[in-house]
């Protein structure tokens, strides 16, 4: 609640500049959804091309992505103001947009996406307040915590495992502990009230991928 309570002060004071990065963030997911169209293309024609005619086709889906954008965009700016780290704030949030919803339609999270995410947080670890030995250990612990569940057979795939190493080196070494506690956290919740209402079965998959980044994202900005 107290959080809450911030984050409307901070929008009177914020005012313009706060619609203009929420506005901004609305434009951003525009070219997000596109992103996300073209690599859900991609990814379902070397699985299932019927299956990229029958999702990717969703205005609902594209409509989301913008919202939610601007929504992170604009609590980013709320939450860190305008500097550095804001700048990498907006790429973060980006990369978890198109990780989350590429998850969601296919259950995987596309290599190239590790990489792109690799090669900017190896940037910024350059120009932030997360100290290189940090990002390094954050990626081990990140990609670590989960290899070993990963031995554990149907608990973890590969594409989580390789997300939350390149994480790491956004959250430095406590953050993406805490990330992985609360992604762990969400998914039971979700996990139980989807079984409850009876959307998914208790075998059913529902990828971690979105639980990750929406951990990584609050740890981020609140922490």
């Amino acid at each position: 609640m107290i959080k809450i309570n911030k984050i409307f002060r901070k929008v009177q004071r914020g005012g313009n500049m706060a619609i203009m990065f929420f506005l901004g963030g609305l434009v951003t997911g525009c070219f997000l959804s596109v992103g996300i169209k073209k690599i859900s293309r991609m990814v379902a024609y070397k699985k299932n091309s019927e299956k990229y005619i029958n999702i990717l086709d969703s205005k609902t889906r594209n409509i989301i992505v913008i919202l939610i954008s601007g929504l992170l965009f604009l609590i980013s700016f709320l939450q860190i103001g305008i500097n550095v780290i804001f700048i990498k704030a907006l790429v973060l949030n980006s990369i978890l947009i198109v990780v989350s919803f590429i998850d969601l339609e296919h259950q995987i999270i596309p290599n190239k996406i590790i990489i792109f995410t690799l090669v900017f947080g190896i940037f910024f670890s350059f120009v932030d307040d997360v100290s290189f030995m940090s990002a390094v250990v954050g990626m081990i612990f990140g990609g670590g915590v989960l290899l070993l569940l990963a031995l554990v057979p149907g608990v973890m795939g590969g594409g989580d495992i390789k997300l939350m190493f390149v994480l790491g080196i956004f959250l430095g070494a406590k953050g993406v502990l805490f990330a992985l506690f609360l992604a762990f956290a969400i998914a039971s919740i979700i996990s139980i009230l989807l079984m409850l209402f009876k959307i998914k079965k208790r075998r059913d998959y529902i990828p971690f991928g979105p639980f990750l980044a929406l951990g990584s994202f609050i740890v981020f900005n609140f922490f």
